[in-house]
């Protein structure tokens, strides 16, 4: 009965995409800071992508082991992408240098109040998400980190990232863009 009408609660909520689709074959792995490592629990994942890593990222900070896990992938010449929030490329200690340097193409997504997402979808199978933000600092919070292993939730994942995409405006530089983000800001 539970099942039955957690289905139809689904349904309802997002008619575009059949409950089932959403919910069969999938394996859930999670993750709990600062009990376990959750850096290294994404490292593991995003070491086994092989084609490519969609990134929604809030907080993104060098020193993370996530942020060097997405430049080591990068390297191996993984197709990786970040989409942040307006404020990310202007904190202390932001990642989002580190990352165009190496060469991930970067967007900011400034049409929605916060862009609060932390998601990363591999290969189109995989999505890693949850409380955890892409810090240093995470690993000291009460966070979660969810990997699901469907292809179903990696597309609506992916479909939804695209979508801030196609509202989001290309990063080129820090300085130009936080001048931006403060003066907008006041």
């Amino acid at each position: 009965m539970f099942a039955a009408a957690l289905s139809l609660t689904l349904a309802a909520l997002h008619p575009a995409v059949p409950v089932s689709s959403l919910s069969s074959g999938a394996a859930i792995a999670v993750c709990f800071s600062p009990e376990e490592d959750c850096a290294a629990f994404a490292d593991r994942a995003i070491g086994n992508a092989e084609r490519e890593i969609l990134v929604g990222a809030y907080g993104l900070t060098n020193g993370s082991g996530v942020v060097e896990a997405l430049i080591h992938a990068r390297e191996r010449g993984i197709d990786v992408r970040l989409i942040a929030d307006k404020t990310t490329p202007c904190e202390r200690n932001s990642a989002v240098g580190s990352l165009a340097a190496a060469g991930v193409p970067i967007w900011i997504d400034d049409q929605a109040r916060i862009a609060h997402a932390k998601t990363m979808v591999i290969d189109g199978a995989i999505t890693l998400t949850g409380s955890y933000n892409w810090t240093r600092g995470a690993a000291a919070n009460s966070e979660n980190l969810n990997l699901i292993s469907s292809p179903a939730v990696a597309a609506a994942y992916a479909a939804h990232w695209q979508q801030r995409l196609a509202v989001s405006v290309r990063f080129k530089a820090r300085d130009d863009w936080c001048r931006v983000a403060t003066t907008d800001l006041r």
